[in-house]
């Protein structure tokens, strides 16, 4: 029977989908091991994690530095042979060090694991940072950040992080060119050696993989030689400064950039997922109020979004856009007026549907994929979370009402009580 194309087809309400969860193992040594099987390709993916981010660090540089070293020589390879080496299977070496953790993550085809392992060992263990290499990586970096510092935005977020968090703070981006001339290679194999070891590691596999992956990797990495210490964790105060509007004058810019936000709940907090809702209401997806006001209305920017940023030690709203300067007061004045319409009218019906539509279709595509998966275990692992997360967040979306919204609103949204920096 030939369907009728003048009746539009039945809505269907989504249902939460049943999530895989990691099998959890040990190496001989204690690294415990993630391993979280799916996906239909024979590929995979080994993420080794080592607390040996800017918050471990003692000087600028050191976290990410230490990190990109590991892949510019080792005891018996060359950098060059290293990406020959990964080149010839096929294989993404990708080395990554935020504010907690340094990172080496491989993607590769199923059947060259047991290729690749001895030289990611060699890489992680033996890594020997040759003077030269390391010379160039700081000139590099010098040159991309003198580039970048040119940037209003960069400059303005500079700014939004040290007023949120506070001069010498982990979180604050603070990094200055000098920092790059005051590099000595011994302050970096030193951090390497305190936190690239087994008491400090753990391993996330992802995709698709044999059974004996697990005893592959003990076999490279459960062994006791390359012991250390494990890294504690410290809670470091903030200091946010007390001053609402920061203004930072560059020459010759067309542009202002604006960074507007405040300190908000870490994310274990009961309100963390009602917030999360607010912000993409207010400017975290397409349709949201600030990109149709100052955008779509207005005309004042090609973007415009807000975001409730979770981290470790700190949760976050920042509001970003940059503008030409003779719109810089009214898209300040348009972004207070969106701000104060969320704490004193209730948010329609209508526009919350569509909104819970986009987020039901978001957290969906947080689990497409196995490496997508390993994402979304890492984003409450790291948090000490458990999969409940997922499940509260998903009936929040469901149940939040026009007045949950109001009183969150109420609660958290003063622009009184929000840092503005202007750079331009």
């Amino acid at each position: 029977m030939m369907p009728n194309r003048l009746l539009e087809p039945a809505l269907h309400k989504i249902e939460k989908p049943d999530l895989i969860h990691p099998a959890k193992s040990t190496l001989r040594n204690g690294i415990p091991v993630f391993a979280l099987k799916a996906g239909q390709q024979e590929v995979c993916k080994i993420d080794f994690v080592f607390e040996a981010g800017i918050w471990q660090q003692q000087k600028p540089l050191l976290a990410s530095l230490s990190n990109a070293m590991l892949q510019e020589g080792s005891k018996n390879y060359t950098a060059a042979q290293i990406a020959e080496f990964f080149d010839f299977h096929g294989a993404y070496l990708q080395l990554t060090a935020d504010y907690h953790n340094g990172t080496v993550s491989v993607i590769t085809l199923e059947k060259h694991v047991d290729k690749l392992l001895p030289v990611i060992e060699d890489l992680i263990k033996h890594s020997i940072f040759p003077s030269s290499e390391f010379q160039t990586l700081l000139k590099r970096r010098k040159q991309r950040f003198l580039l970048e510092t040119e940037k209003v935005k960069i400059l303005c977020q500079k700014k939004f992080s040290e007023v949120l968090f506070g001069q010498g703070h982990p979180y604050t981006l603070g990094l200055k060119a000098e920092d790059f001339d005051n590099g000595e290679i011994e302050d970096f194999v030193r951090f390497y050696k305190q936190h690239y070891h087994s008491k400090n590691c753990e391993i996330h596999l992802s995709g698709q993989f044999s059974d004996s992956i697990v005893d592959s990797l003990d076999k490279y990495f459960g062994s006791n030689d390359w012991e250390g210490q494990a890294t504690t964790t410290e809670t470091k105060e903030i200091i946010a400064t007390s001053e609402a509007l920061v203004r930072i004058n560059k020459e010759n810019a067309i542009q202002s950039a604006i960074r507007i936000g405040k300190l908000l709940v870490e994310k274990q907090h009961p309100d963390y997922f009602g917030l999360q809702i607010l912000t993409t209401i207010l400017g975290g997806y397409f349709s949201s109020r600030l990109m149709m006001n100052i955008r779509e209305d207005k005309g004042y920017t090609y973007g415009i979004g807000a975001n409730f940023v979770s981290l470790n030690q700190a949760g976050y709203l920042i509001i970003t856009t940059e503008v030409d300067k003779q719109y810089e007061k009214d898209t300040l004045k348009e972004i207070k007026k969106e701000i104060d319409l969320l704490r004193t009218k209730l948010v329609s019906e209508e526009e919350l549907n569509r909104v819970k539509q986009y987020l039901v279709g978001e957290f969906l595509r947080e689990f497409d994929g196995p490496f997508s998966l390993s994402q979304a275990f890492r984003n409450i692992h790291d948090f000490n979370l458990d999969y409940s997360f997922y499940d509260k967040y998903y009936e929040t979306i469901q149940s939040i009402t026009p007045q949950h919204l109001q009183n969150l609103a109420l609660k958290y949204l003063s622009t009184e009580s929000m840092h503005t920096v202007i750079a331009g």
